[in-house]
């Protein structure tokens, strides 16, 4: 894994990409279920998976790493949820306030952490041992992912993505 960028700019980016999800999905005339071409997920589908994820694996991890010492981590197969959990029947607006929700309770477990709870480390399923730090630079990547997701699906009902 590189070396993720520091904690500061990780949770920063954490909260903007929240704002910039909920912004994205403001706009007038998105179509929250709308099935791209490709067999990719609809708007409601990647906001029901981040909330999904937020709630049950971004934050059982920070709880369980700073917890436990070398915690274990399970690996988790999250994609397949949309289908189990039945997302696109789902309402996407309570699924982003959910995530919003998530987002900042993650945030608020995280903002106060002193430096050396970063380094502490778990054991992931599929990674072996990361830190606390690793873990965050994660989530960050997991939220550039589907950041980019929301936006080629705006993009393909024709609609302008000012972020």
């Amino acid at each position: 894994m590189q070396a993720p960028p520091p904690v500061p700019n990780l949770l920063n980016q954490m909260a903007d990409l929240a704002t910039s999800i909920k912004d994205a999905l403001a706009q007038p005339g998105i179509d929250w279920r709308f099935q791209p071409e490709d067999g990719g997920w609809s708007l409601t589908e990647v906001v029901c998976h981040l909330r999904d994820v937020e709630i049950e694996v971004h934050q059982a991890r920070f709880k369980a790493i700073l917890g436990e010492d070398m915690a274990f981590l399970p690996g988790v197969s999250a994609d397949e949820w949309a289908d189990i959990r039945q997302y696109q029947d789902q309402d996407g607006l309570i699924a982003l306030t959910d995530f919003m929700k998530g987002r900042q309770d993650t945030l608020e477990m995280l903002q106060d952490l002193q430096p050396d709870a970063w380094a502490r480390q778990g054991r992931h399923a599929f990674f072996g041992p990361t830190s606390l730090h690793e873990i965050l630079f994660l989530l960050a990547r997991h939220d550039d992912i589907h950041m980019e997701q929301i936006r080629a699906i705006i993009s393909k009902q024709n609609l302008d993505l000012a972020t």
